[in-house]
């Protein structure tokens, strides 16, 4: 899939960001691993919805830059993602109107947020594709853990995984690539989620 100059730029930079912030912090699910599967999956879906290239070089940079906000801080955290983007594109000369598209892509992943545009919903199903794999469980188990340790969070799993299922009960879809190519996977999960509450 195409990657301009500016996006392997962009990815090595945050690649090397986020194995800094690890050396110091383990975050249990937004970590690299998270950010690089949001990047691919976002750039397979801006491919599979027939994005032009200069749309998915959008795509990608909003990706690759989402989850950069605990370099500063956990919570409160919406704006430093931008901020963090818009400097780094500024200093390699990213065109400004550009990097405005960009940071409105990135804010789309705010889970409140309606997404307003075919971009926003991409980067809205790459972000949490994780609800659609065969690999959520472990995913999830892997969210409550960062929460308990960085949140400060007060609830034991069974109320977790209550809030899980009603959350993936109440989720829907964007793009069409991703209710072809996850609904299945999506149902199984709710199952065994369902599954797993009732032999708590």
């Amino acid at each position: 899939m195409f990657q301009s100059d500016i996006v392997l730029k962009s990815k090595d930079y945050v690649k090397k960001l986020l194995a800094d912030i690890d050396k110091k912090h383990w975050y249990f699910y937004h970590n690299l691993g998270h950010t690089l599967n949001v990047f691919e999956r976002a750039s397979y879906l801006a491919y599979k919805e027939w994005l032009d290239e200069e749309m998915q070089e959008i795509v990608q940079l909003a990706a690759i830059f989402h989850d950069t906000w605990f370099k500063k801080q956990y919570d409160k955290n919406e704006i430093i993602w931008t901020q963090i983007a818009e400097e780094f594109l500024k200093e390699n000369n990213f065109p400004e109107d550009k990097i405005d598209i960009v940071k409105n892509v990135i804010l789309a992943t705010i889970p409140s947020k309606e997404a307003m545009s075919h971009l926003e919903e991409i980067i809205k199903d790459a972000d949490v594709d994780n609800f659609w794999r065969d690999d959520f469980l472990d995913k999830n188990d892997r969210l409550y853990e960062e929460f308990k340790r960085f949140k400060k969070l007060d609830i034991n799993q069974k109320t977790w995984l209550e809030k899980s299922l009603k959350l993936l009960q109440k989720h829907k879809f964007y793009t069409k690539t991703q209710v072809e190519e996850r609904t299945e996977q999506f149902e199984q999960n709710k199952k065994e989620l369902k599954n797993r509450l009732k032999n708590m």
